[in-house]
Formats: C-alpha cells, sequence, structure tokens
C-alpha cells in the first residue's frame, strides 16, 4: 500500500477517534466569559478533564500549549516558535504566521484525552474556539467563529514538547459557532 493512503487511513482513525471522545456541545461563540476568562483577555484558559489531568505529562502539556495559545492571541511569533517542530517554523516564517493569524483569538481551549503516539511522542485530543475576521479563516472556511475539534501530535523536541501538526495531516475539525 503506498505511504500516501497510510497517512490518510492514519489521519481518518485520529479523525474517527477523536469524535469519539469530544462532547457534542461547546460554546457557541466566545462573547462574554468562556471557561472563567473575559472575552477580551489575550491569555487563553486552558481546562484539562480529569482523565487528560491523569497523564504524567500533564503539567508539560501544559505549559506548552498555554504558551502556543497566548502568543497566537497576543501574535508573539517568537514565543509562537518555542512551542512548535522547525519543520512548522519553516512553513510558517514571521510574515507569513503574522497575515494568518492577524486577527485571530483562540479561547474554551479543552483537553479530553492525551493518547500514547509513536517514539514517545503523544496525540492531544482538545477542542477550542476560534474567532478571527472571517477573511482570515482557513482557506474554506470563511468565518467569524469556528469551533475545533483537532488531535495535536506533541513530541520530545530541545527538552520539552513541541506541537508537530504537520506529521498528523487531516487531524483538525472545524464547523461555525
Amino acid at each position: 500500500m503506498p505511504i500516501a493512503a497510510l497517512v490518510l487511513i492514519a489521519a481518518g482513525a485520529g479523525g474517527v477517534a477523536a469524535q469519539q471522545y469530544y462532547p457534542d456541545t461547546m460554546p457557541a461563540s466566545i462573547d462574554g466569559e468562556v471557561a472563567g476568562q473575559p472575552a477580551n483577555s489575550e491569555y487563553a484558559n486552558i481546562e484539562f478533564t480529569p482523565d487528560a489531568d491523569e497523564h504524567p505529562d500533564h503539567a508539560d502539556i501544559r505549559w506548552t500549549l498555554q504558551m502556543h495559545f497566548n502568543a497566537i492571541n497576543t501574535r508573539r511569533y517568537e514565543t509562537w516558535k518555542t512551542t512548535v517542530v522547525a519543520a512548522k517554523q519553516q512553513q510558517l516564517p514571521e510574515d507569513k504566521w503574522q497575515r494568518e493569524y492577524a486577527t485571530t483569538r483562540d479561547a474554551a481551549i479543552k483537553v479530553h484525552r492525551i493518547e500514547p503516539g509513536p517514539d514517545d511522542s503523544v496525540r492531544v485530543l482538545m477542542t477550542f474556539v476560534s474567532t478571527q475576521d472571517p477573511k482570515d479563516a482557513p482557506v474554506g472556511m470563511q468565518e467569524g467563529c469556528l469551533r475545533w475539534r483537532v488531535v495535536y501530535p506533541m513530541v520530545v523536541d530541545g527538552g520539552g514538547f513541541r506541537l508537530d501538526t504537520n506529521s498528523l495531516p487531516g487531524s483538525a475539525l472545524a464547523v461555525s459557532c
């Protein structure tokens, strides 16, 4: 079987597994207060389910996710770079990253599960809400508010966890709020 077919099968399986653990309801928007954070706060509030909180690496994973989402919300590229693998940094140099995240704000972030992955990596199953100018939304999803269900691969790199979102294509689902 060709490698590309195996990657598609693995990504599809990850999406199906993620749907099993995600709630059917999420906040309709992030207007007002969501998950204890004021709507105008630049800092993301990350909630862990009891199951995810029991994972032995939950503290390191929380720190990486906190830095990642705070960097997006505060437009701090240099901080964001410390949370992703080198391949993702190369894919999104600062000028492109600043354009793509110019109006994005992420909130209502909840980690539902942390599963083992290959080679000491983990898969983080989570949900969050992003708001943005519709013109800045991902291609094909030009909406001002999106509810995301994702599986984020995380690898140990440079002594800490980093997001490796290039290694699991097709692992993000988004719907309009």
